[in-house]
């Protein structure tokens, strides 16, 4: 069997559908789970586990590393066992928490299982459209695993069987990006089912606007076109009802001309603040928040990113 060499993976964080982009638009930030994967013949089934020695957050059929690592192999080398790895994880991104930690799984399987792939039979090795094309049908949200993959602002899509398509920006440096994640989980799968199976054509033709006024933004880097972009009828306020918790921060966001948005199905948020204002305005805002969250009695972190502009890093040892 050929040596494999030790990988190591790291994978940005995700913010996916901002705002009116549901299940199209993503942006990657430099919150990284970091993967470090070995090989040799003294392995001889796949082991899993932190660097800090904790147990395991997920089962093991929960783990989506090692579920594409195989999954890879079943769709680009069918008949080759998968060399078993041990794999040790550094997570950054909480579980749940709306930031991708389940993307940035995915990537870090399929790019470790492309990486040995390349090692075996590097005559078979998948062109990149049909990567990024399974990369995004895996998970079926390209709005989290393609930004995780290349880094940036994403825009993806793939609908009725046809082909991937996206294309990548780089996001404004004019703007600060905050995250604000309360201490509570929320399932993607349990998300979903509170939205309507059919939107008035009102409100579609609403987030169609708002997608447009985000390009905008993006060309422009005008931020009164990103308070308008970050507008959404069709998930927000069924995500962000009155009874929600989140509720009176997204009014107090609003009044104050701050934009924000739920991060993919949440419970963070992403807060958006012109850079020249940020020394003017964040203590007030944090003071806000401490307040709100302090009478819902939720504990909550709040701290500044930037966004990741490379995507998965890869190295080998």
């Amino acid at each position: 069997m050929i040596r494999l060499p030790k990988i190591l993976i790291q994978v940005p964080g995700t913010s996916a559908n901002l705002g009116p982009g549901f299940d199209l638009m993503g942006l990657a930030l430099d919150l990284r789970n970091e993967f470090e994967f070995s090989f040799s013949k003294e392995i001889t089934k796949s082991i899993t586990e932190l660097k800090n020695g904790k147990p395991l957050p997920f089962s093991e059929k929960e783990d989506l590393v090692y579920q594409s690592y195989l999954s890879y192999f079943k769709k680009f080398l069918p008949n080759t066992t998968p060399p078993p790895y041990h794999c040790k994880m550094s997570l950054s991104l909480p579980l749940k928490g709306g930031l991708g930690s389940s993307a940035s799984a995915i990537v870090a399987g399929l790019s470790l299982a492309r990486e040995v792939h390349k090692r075996l039979e590097p005559a078979t090795l998948p062109t990149e459209p049909d990567f990024t094309q399974y990369l995004a049908e895996f998970e079926g949200h390209p709005d989290n695993t393609l930004p995780a993959y290349l880094g940036g602002f994403v825009f993806a899509y793939s609908t009725f069987g046809e082909r991937l398509r996206y294309f990548r920006k780089k996001f404004p440096s004019s703007v600060a990006i905050f995250v604000l994640t309360p201490e509570f989980h929320v399932s993607t799968e349990e998300s979903r089912k509170a939205l309507p199976k059919t939107y008035a054509t009102a409100d579609v033709i609403f987030n169609l606007s708002r997608i447009g006024a985000w390009m905008h933004f993006l060309d422009k880097r005008k931020f009164g076109d990103l308070l308008v972009g970050l507008e959404d009828k069709m998930h927000t306020p069924y995500r962000i009802p009155k009874s929600s918790p989140l509720f009176p921060l997204a009014e107090t966001f609003t009044e104050s001309g701050i934009g924000y948005c739920l991060s993919g199905s949440g419970p963070s948020l992403l807060v958006f603040l012109e850079r020249k204002s940020v020394k003017s305005k964040q203590a007030d805002l944090e003071e806000k928040i401490s307040q709100i969250m302090g009478i819902a009695k939720i504990a909550y972190s709040f701290k500044r990113v930037k966004p990741d502009g490379l995507g998965v890093r890869i190295q080998t040892k």
